[in-house]
């Protein structure tokens, strides 16, 4: 759908631009300036040059959705990277936990493994992204 009918044009009519003076021969209609006379060929170019920058518009709306989607990616894996390191940090806190290696132990393992897990669904999903962003540039093509 074209935004070119929503759009309006405001004209400034140039000191240099006179009307065409009427001429004195019978009582007919008076003719149109050349700012009237180009209305209508301005407004078809006004039209058309929006259709064409629209679809422009569309993939880069498309474009940037894909990157907002992979920022959000990238944010939930550092989320899960902050609170591994704090679980981590709360064990080298804890004396217990310091005094029995075993227990220190499991704590970073968890902890590491946690944060290969969300690695490996990251990397999962950031391997579709470009098959997702292929789809939504042919949704806005077709």
């Amino acid at each position: 759908m074209s935004t070119a009918r929503h759009i309006v044009a405001e004209q400034v009519v140039p000191a240099s631009v006179v009307s065409v003076p009427a001429p004195s021969v019978g009582h007919g209609p008076s003719p149109m300036s050349t700012v009237e006379a180009s209305l209508p060929v301005c407004d078809w170019w006004l039209h058309h040059w929006m259709d064409a920058t629209h679809p422009m518009i569309r993939l880069q709306q498309a474009w940037m959705a894909s990157l907002v989607e992979a920022f959000q990616l990238e944010a939930e894996f550092l989320s899960v990277c902050t609170m591994a390191g704090s679980r981590v940090v709360s064990c080298l806190a804890d004396q217990r936990a310091l005094q029995n290696p075993p227990v220190l132990g499991s704590c970073c393992q968890d902890a590491a493994k946690e944060v290969a897990d969300a690695h490996a669904a990251r990397v999962g999903r950031v391997a579709r992204l470009p098959k997702e962003f292929r789809q939504r540039l042919w949704e806005e093509i077709c």
